[in-house]
């Protein structure tokens, strides 16, 4: 096989510039996703034998040959040669090799359209699944340190500034509820990427007789995507929505990592972030510097642009598989880079040094309190509120010049008794603190089900295929 595709119709190689710019960007982002690529050749070859589309012995042929690619290190065997073409004419020229003329026939029925759309969706998938796995982890991880950490009192800011004081088993158990959301964001966009465009062809369809529902089965996806234009074009709009989850899931995290970045500071000091997630200066030995932290900060920054960038080419008219996958092929990247920031952060959370006496002296800090000594005031003196909050901040800010308030027998709580007098459902005293602990646990136990079950719907997909394949292959 020594023809191009393009020289039947072109008759013409490629310009170098094509083949560098190109044919070699498309080829690397294809190759890092072989596996998933030789999978849908061979759920594809399965099919179009059983189906008849294939005779036995021209099925038994390409599956074998593709079930011996499949054990074998895939990228390497297919080559990387860009000016042949995208990853699927080289497993064309494999096939070839393999199985002579036949082995061409493998492009029947279906297009490099849906065969991309198909192999994206894979390779999201995959990225989904590692970032729900991280996120279960993390979830579990700051539940963990909500219960260790229950009663350990701690300052709340808002701007920065003193608020009202809390504990750490609140603030951590705060952090679990956008992760949960993250987690649920992630299952629902996980359900609309998880359909197959295969067999969408170019987008009318095929007139071969051909079976959908089994090519989806055999790459664990739920269901085809309904529509054959849909299947390879409209479709990839899962990956917009992927991005921005994704963007989200950072943010998340960001928020949480921002604050310990700010406690271990040297000024707070806090906390203090595990040594193995520290570094330190080249010229200023005393440094100890919250690396970790600062990369999950600068990723969520980064990551605010993922899903602009993938909505940036959706909206033409004239926008196709190509240029869209350019920017789509992105996303696993973008999927390990999360997946990494979420383990960052559950890692630091895991070993964080804690100095209870510091946050507990924090807490109570600089009128953090006075909300509930201007309650105090409505239900003793008959104010209205904004009546109170004025004496208050009144009293607060004679104290601050040194001079007296309000009469001897009002007194701004300790931070304790404030904590605990915030009885409301989702408030900081213990009873509702342990609500929220057994709220957040049963939740996560079903996001960690849900997920346990779409990785065993992926692996038990694999399992089916491979051993049809091989049965297949064996003359069965």
């Amino acid at each position: 096989m020594t023809a191009r595709l393009t020289d039947g119709r072109l008759a013409a190689p490629p310009a170098p510039l094509l083949v560098e710019h190109v044919n070699a960007v498309e080829l690397t982002d294809e190759l890092a996703e072989a596996e998933n690529f030789v999978l849908i050749d061979l759920a594809h070859a399965v099919m179009l034998t059983r189906q008849g589309i294939f005779e036995p012995e021209q099925g038994r042929a390409v599956v074998g040959a593709l079930l011996a690619l499949l054990d074998g290190d895939a990228a390497q065997v297919l080559g990387n040669d860009p000016e042949i073409g995208t990853i699927t004419l080289h497993l064309e020229r494999y096939l070839y090799e393999r199985c002579g003329p036949a082995g061409l026939d493998i492009q029947r029925a279906r297009s490099r359209i849906d065969q991309n759309a198909t192999g994206l969706r894979l390779a999201d998938r995959a990225g989904t699944l590692a970032v729900l796995h991280e996120l279960t982890r993390l979830a579990k991880t700051l539940l963990d340190a909500a219960a260790e950490h229950d009663d350990v009192l701690a300052p709340g800011y808002t701007h920065l500034q003193h608020a009202q004081p809390t504990t750490l088993g609140h603030y951590f158990n705060a952090h679990y509820w956008p992760a949960s959301r993250n987690l649920q964001r992630l299952i629902q966009g996980y359900g609309r990427l998880n359909e197959c465009s295969l067999g969408g062809a170019a987008h009318s369809g095929t007139g071969w007789p051909i079976d959908r529902d089994l090519t989806a089965a055999y790459l664990g996806f739920d269901r085809p995507v309904r529509n054959a234009r849909d299947a390879g074009m409209s479709a990839v709009d899962a990956g917009a929505e992927l991005a921005a989850n994704l963007g989200l899931t950072l943010s998340a995290a960001s928020r949480c990592a921002s604050d310990l970045y700010y406690w271990s500071s040297s000024e707070v000091a806090m906390v203090r972030l595990h040594p193995s997630l520290c570094g330190t200066s080249s010229m200023m030995p005393q440094k100890r510097n919250p690396i970790a932290l600062e990369r999950i900060r600068a990723l969520a920054g980064d990551a605010a642009g993922w899903g602009a960038s993938q909505l940036g080419l959706l909206h033409f008219g004239s926008s196709t598989d190509a240029d869209q996958g350019y920017v789509h092929n992105r996303l696993p990247g973008y999927c390990r880079e999360t997946a990494g920031a979420v383990a960052l952060l559950r890692e630091a959370i895991a070993t964080l040094e804690i100095d209870a006496d510091r946050l507990a002296a924090s807490a109570g800090r600089h009128g953090a309190t006075s909300s509930a000594l201007a309650d105090d005031l409505v239900r003793t003196r008959g104010l209205s509120y904004r009546q109170a909050h004025d004496a208050v901040a009144r009293h607060i800010a004679a104290q601050e010049n040194g001079a007296g308030g309000l009469p001897g027998d009002y007194s701004l709580p300790d931070a304790r008794t404030f904590v605990e007098s915030r009885t409301s459902a989702g408030g900081t005293a213990t009873a509702q603190r342990r609500e929220l602990a057994a709220m957040a646990a049963a939740d996560l136990r079903q996001h960690s089900d849900t997920v346990a079950a779409l990785a065993d719907q992926v692996a038990r997909a694999r399992t089916r295929l491979r051993a049809d394949a091989a049965l297949l292959a064996a003359g069965g």
